[in-house]
Parts: C-alpha cells; structure tokens; sequence
C-alpha cells in the first residue's frame, strides 16, 4: 500500500516581517489542505522557502506540522542543504518531530557530480529509518537525474520513493512508465500544469505547489486522473493552467504567496531578496482566479520581502 494518495500540496511556510514562521497562520494552511482531502502534506520544499530558513526554524516548521496533522495525512518533510552533516542533521529532526517521508534534493553550489550524489543517497537512507524520497528538481539543483539513475538510486536500502519531475507531458509519461515499470518505491511527479500525466501514467501522487493554496481544485484534478479518467483530468485542469504556467515562468514560491493573498490567505511575506511578481502578472494571476471562479480578495501590492506580500 502506497504511503502518499494521488496529491500531496506542498504548503507555503507564512513569515513575519521580522523573519519568524508564523505558527498560527501556518497551522490555518496545513489545516485547509488537510480538509480539502489532500493524500498528503509536504513542508520545506521550494514552495515551503527551505533554503531561506535555519535549523531552529525548519524544526519548528515540522513539529507544527505533525501537531497539526496528529497522524491524519502523512507528512513529507525537505531536508535539502549543502553540506551533508546539515543535510543529515535535519533528517534527525525531521524524524524525531513526526515526519512520514523525508524529501531529498541534491542541492549545491557547485554542481554535484553522479557519484557525489549517490554517496548522498546513500548517507542519508542509512542514517534514518524515516523512508527518503529523491527529489528531482533541475531547475532548483542543477542537478538532472537519468531514470537509470533513479532506478539504480531506488535500490537503495531506505529509499521509499522518487519525486521526479519531466518537460512536458510526454516527457513525464514516459518517464512514469519506465520507473513504476523498472523499480518498487512509490513514484510521484511534480510541475503544476502537467505533473498529473504521471497519475495517469501509473504514478501514486502527484506533487504540488499551488495545490498549497489551491488545495480543492488540484485534489479534484488528481482524483480523476488517479482514477484513469483523462478527459475529466483536463477538464478539471483547464481552469489552472495559465495559473501554473504562470507558476514555472514567475517562480513558484512567489506565485504561490501571490495567489495566497489574492484569495485572502495568511501566506506572510517572502523572504528577502525575493519580490512579489511584477504588477502585469499580479493582474493576471486575479483575472485567472476570478475566471476559474475562485475568490479573488485583492491585487497584492510589489513588495520588497519585508513587506506584506511564495
């Protein structure tokens, strides 16, 4: 039986002005994609602004998480960082705190190597008995894995699954298909617009940015292609698409808090440098939401990240 159901909304992580997680408003998200029937939570990956938070504070995120959840949906939790110790050290957290997954990408300034990031994989999963996920994101990483490489990857002991992620949709079928064909781990795929093809595909979730804050739409979406049914897939998906296309050109994590604000939500601010996107694509993104019959409450303002604005 699969860990994770067909959509796991990947929840922004609010922030204060002064740069603190805003516990209350944190659990107000975590709550409302549980509600909506996510079939799982992930905090700390690229929505959740991982790379822009400390130890103490990547901790914290996941025990709100846990608390909030208390079991009811599995939880995936980004352990990603440069150094392997820190790496290894927030895998430590993330289990002790409750994680159901921890989700790895091979993060780096330096691009890594093949070889440096088997040894990762292999570091971590023998340090955790918590199932670790590899994460692959070339966009974020620079890192791009072959399916070979995933395949050989998932043999690893204590590796429980692949979050991988394809151009297009042909590109992530064909991937889906060798990996649910070549390896046991579950298999989930990530990309907004088009990540679903790979439920379709045989994958077990589908992995989502804006499903953390459009948790109801992108979990009517996973169901029907989980479920085999594309034409109502599509269907489901047309009122999203410009939305996500919006998301992979502007930056997750920014259209992400832009559409959290136009719907009213408690997303907090972006961490600084980041700024909200620019005025002509905060217009569009209200003319799409409004067109899809989603409550738009504002046009948020650009802003510097210490101003109310992923």
């Amino acid at each position: 039986m699969s860990l994770f159901g067909p959509l796991v909304a990947y929840v922004p992580t609010p922030l204060t002005p002064e740069g603190e997680v805003d516990e209350g408003t944190f659990v107000v998200l975590v709550d409302r994609a549980r509600e909506a029937g996510v079939g799982g939570v992930a905090v700390l990956g690229s929505t959740g602004g991982y790379a822009y938070l400390d130890r103490a504070a990547r901790r914290r995120v996941t025990e709100v998480a846990a608390e909030a959840l208390a079991g009811q949906v599995p939880l995936m939790v980004g352990v990603g960082s440069l150094l392997t110790r820190d790496v290894l050290g927030l895998a430590a957290d993330a289990q002790d705190a409750g994680a159901s997954a921890i989700l790895l990408p091979p993060m780096s300034y330096l691009p890594l190597t093949e070889a440096e990031v088997v040894g990762l994989v292999e570091t971590v999963a023998g340090a955790t008995t918590t199932p670790v996920w590899i994460y692959h994101n070339p966009v974020t990483t620079r890192f791009d894995f072959s399916v070979e490489l995933l395949v050989r990857l998932s043999a690893i002991p204590g590796v429980g699954g692949v979050k991988d992620r394809g151009q297009d949709t042909d590109g992530v079928r064909a991937r889906a298909q060798r990996l649910t064909a070549e390896t046991s781990v579950e298999v989930g795929y990530s990309g907004d617009a088009f990540g679903y093809h790979g439920l379709l595909a045989g994958a077990v979730s589908w992995h989502s940015g804006l499903a953390g804050v459009l948790p109801r739409p992108y979990v009517a979406v996973a169901a029907a292609a989980a479920s085999g049914d594309e034409a109502l897939a599509r269907e489901r998906m047309r009122p999203l698409v410009r939305l996500a296309h919006l998301a992979a050109t502007a930056g997750g994590a920014r259209v992400v808090h832009a559409v959290g604000e136009l719907l009213g939500l408690p997303v907090g601010v972006l961490p600084e440098p980041l700024l909200s996107p620019a005025p002509d694509v905060l217009a569009e993104l209200a003319a799409e939401l409004k067109a899809a019959g989603l409550s738009a409450a504002r046009t948020p303002m650009r802003t510097t990240g210490s101003s109310t604005s992923h």
